[in-house]
């Protein structure tokens, strides 16, 4: 049950987290000045795309890829981050969804799941470069919705890593054995104490003493 609470934690806040970091156009927010009087109001960059200012001055209505004026911003390190992160997390997943459904683990398989749910974590940790890429380097970046949540989906990555270890039904066979014993010793003195305790007593007949002797 533990590990299948571990899977389910690791589809909707790991994997669909970095899914929605990788589709957000708001990772970072950037103030900006337009219009007759020069107000300022932020611009919304995301990974893969940004809040142009029309989309902003409308309440942020839609997203454009880098192009034009803001095609060097895009932030090339974040975005292998984060899908190095999805492959390698989808690895450890797809490891630990096949034991639960079918039963069945393989030692080095398990092993190298551990390790990848915790690259998984480091990679999604390493998306918040972007606030020393080329777009922060030039504007003051304050942090937006994805970038709140990178924190959280990679926690949600150890977490997988960690579970994934210490979890796992391929432990030492020794001390599954030693555990059996132990279990099987209890049992045995289980049954005899209540075979001793559920036992008749042996009734001992009294025979008066003969007077005439």
């Amino acid at each position: 049950m533990q590990l299948l609470f571990v899977g389910v934690l690791g589809l909707m806040l790991a994997a669909l987290g970095n899914f929605l970091i990788g589709t957000s156009c708001h990772y970072v927010s950037v103030p900006v000045q337009a219009g007759q009087y020069q107000e300022s109001f932020p611009l919304h960059f995301g990974l893969w795309k940004y809040s142009p200012a029309d989309s902003a001055l409308s309440g942020y209505s839609y997203c454009y890829p880098y192009s034009g004026s803001h095609e060097d911003d895009a932030p090339v390190v974040s975005r292998i981050a984060n899908i190095i992160a999805l492959v390698f997390g989808t690895y450890s997943l797809v490891v630990l969804w096949f034991y639960l459904i079918t039963g069945k683990a393989n030692r080095t398989l398990w092993g190298i799941g551990v390790w990848t749910a915790l690259l998984a974590a480091v990679a999604q940790m390493t998306t918040l470069y972007f606030f020393f890429d080329a777009l922060c380097q030039t504007r003051e970046c304050s942090w937006g919705p994805a970038s709140f949540l990178t924190i959280g989906t990679s926690v949600a990555w150890v977490i997988l890593a960690f579970e994934l270890h210490y979890q796992g039904p391929l432990k030492d066979k020794n001390a599954t054995n030693l555990n059996n014993l132990e279990m099987a010793d209890l049992a045995s003195a289980s049954v005899d104490y209540m075979d001793r305790f559920s036992s008749t007593k042996p009734v001992v007949s009294y025979s008066p003493p003969n007077l005439e002797d």
